[in-house]
């Protein structure tokens, strides 16, 4: 029998609070900051929830319930000791088949579709498990910033544990095909940095690697829209479900 999880160290895989070096840390918690500031009164499903630190997060801003649901079955332990309590139930669950008879009003994927082989089935699940009007916070590594020798989806990223990574408008499209319903197309990014730093790698990679080490580790974590000519290192996108749409 293996032993409780009682103090998850950090490995790539899954975010680690304390664990993980300052710069992740802080683009965590501003993913987090971001969906909060929406989620008031609010049942909340925060998939591939990892060790469940957002849940006092989201409950302390209001929501009115919060489910995690992980693949790893002792992180899920881990957090329901952790954070646990009447209104905050963490269950092990995968993306594309978690299904507990309910739909939830807001929806956090964030740091997760790069993870799984068949994104799509992944996002499908997504759209049942949102109610008819809910809405779909869902971020991604940008592709030309954290593995730029990748040039579709089909090339495997520089991170292992990635299946595939996403550009903003790759991600947006499987969203639509899924049936979400993206408004305004918005994209909002973290560690914004300008464009003209990645055509450098190729005539001043010296150059373009210090200020690719500078835009990593000043600019703001914060999801923002994108600014004119630049590119984030992590994007996020809002989805709807149509409040017409049916299961």
């Amino acid at each position: 029998m293996t032993q409780p999880l009682k103090d998850p160290s950090f490995t790539g895989e899954f975010f680690v609070p304390g664990r993980a070096g300052r710069r992740l840390e802080a683009d965590h918690l501003a993913r987090y900051r971001f969906a909060v500031g929406q989620a008031k009164g609010l049942a909340v499903l925060d998939i591939a929830c990892g060790v469940g630190y957002a849940a006092p997060m989201f409950l302390a801003a209001g929501a009115s319930s919060y489910d995690g649901v992980d693949v790893n079955a002792e992180v899920v332990a881990f957090a329901g000791r952790e954070y646990g309590a009447a209104n905050a139930c963490f269950h092990v669950g995968d993306i594309s088949t978690f299904w507990r008879g309910h739909t939830y009003d807001l929806i956090t994927c964030f740091e997760t579709i790069e993870h799984v082989p068949d994104y799509r089935s992944a996002l499908s699940n997504l759209f049942a498990l949102l109610k008819a009007g809910g809405t779909l916070l869902i971020s991604s590594p940008n592709r030309p910033i954290t593995s730029p020798d990748c040039l579709s989806l089909d090339d495997r990223p520089a991170n292992r544990f990635h299946v595939q990574e996403f550009m903003p408008e790759e991600l947006a499209i499987a969203l639509e095909s899924a049936g979400f319903v993206m408004a305004d197309r918005t994209t909002f990014g973290q560690r914004q940095r300008l464009k003209v730093v990645r055509t450098l790698r190729t005539t001043a990679p010296r150059i373009a690697r210090m200020l690719e080490r500078i835009s990593d580790h000043w600019a703001s974590p914060r999801p923002a829209p994108l600014k004119p000519f630049h590119e984030p290192r992590y994007f996020l996108l809002t989805a709807q479900k149509s409040a017409m749409a049916r299961r």
